[in-house]
């Protein structure tokens, strides 16, 4: 990898961490009860984009969490300007203008999260939109650093996608849990209405079809002798487990805020692996027929 290479690898895996830690500090603006400390968007409070003292910590806490999007716009313009400046390929150059662009969505989502008072649908929303970034954002460190991916028949990439489309079905299921519980950003926001026992049971039978799916594809890697994919798959599995203990204990203790917001790392952690395990194998190439005469 030449210097130059190195340093849009480097800009790439500065937006990855960036938009990964951002679904952090949203965890804390929620579970802190900060979700409408700033009470209107895109000013902070009516007539002033910065906090007042009379509107006390938990204005200090969202607005905090708002200023990141700068470090993010910053980091993906700096992501963008590398590109063009080393003149990137096509494909990770669109990715880099997807990246800039979805953090500008994110951005108006969130406003728009706070505008209806933290409807918990807007919320999911939200976090769902972060975890595509990561997706992207992991495409993009793949394609600029020293990875490489193996081909594989059309099986196991099914099996594949179907695991980063299985880990979004867990991840969307828990917002609705979150949504339907005590920790949803205000004691005044609306709730899902759905019983938080039943949710959370779905939410857990999901998690281990997403296990079952991961270890599936760590057999096949190992049978098949794939050693990248099995590299992710064990790593996947490894991030599986530790938000499964989490997410029972955070159960068992009544949503603990603490635990809630070591799930939320686990969940950055989910997002990047599996999106790793995604770009370790690509399609195989269908064989060329040429026609005789």
């Amino acid at each position: 990898m030449t210097a130059r290479d190195r340093r849009l690898w480097g800009w790439c895996i500065a937006a990855l961490v960036a938009n990964m830690s951002i679904i952090v500090t949203g965890a804390v603006v929620r579970l802190t009860g900060s979700g409408l400390g700033c009470d209107t968007w895109p000013h902070c409070t009516a007539g002033s984009f910065t906090p007042r003292a009379a509107t006390g910590i938990h204005s200090y806490v969202e607005f905090g969490n708002r200023l990141l999007t700068f470090v993010l716009v910053a980091v993906a313009i700096g992501a963008l300007a590398r590109c063009y400046r080393v003149k990137a390929r096509a494909q990770i150059m669109a990715l880099a203008w997807i990246n800039l662009v979805s953090i500008a969505m994110q951005a108006v989502i969130g406003g728009i999260s706070v505008l209806v008072g933290l409807n918990p649908f807007m919320v999911a929303l939200h976090l769902l939109l972060s975890v595509a970034i990561i997706l992207v954002n992991v495409k993009m460190v793949w394609l600029a650093g020293p990875h490489s991916s193996e081909a594989v028949d059309g099986l196991t990439m099914g099996l594949v996608r179907a695991t980063v489309a299985m880990m979004c079905v867990v991840m969307w299921l828990g917002t609705v849990v979150t949504g339907s519980g005590p920790n949803a950003g205000d004691a005044g926001s609306a709730r899902t209405g759905f019983a938080i026992e039943t949710v959370a049971r779905l939410h857990g039978i999901s998690v281990w079809i997403t296990v079952a799916l991961t270890i599936a594809c760590l057999v096949i890697a190992t049978t098949r002798h794939l050693a990248m994919m099995r590299r992710w798959s064990i790593f996947v599995l490894a991030v599986e487990m530790y938000q499964a203990v989490i997410g029972y204990s955070q159960y068992f203790a009544h949503l603990n805020p603490w635990l809630v917001i070591w799930h939320m790392v686990g969940v950055s952690l989910a997002a990047a692996s599996v999106g790793a395990l995604w770009c370790s194998v690509r399609p195989t190439p269908s064989p060329v027929v040429t026609r005789q005469s």
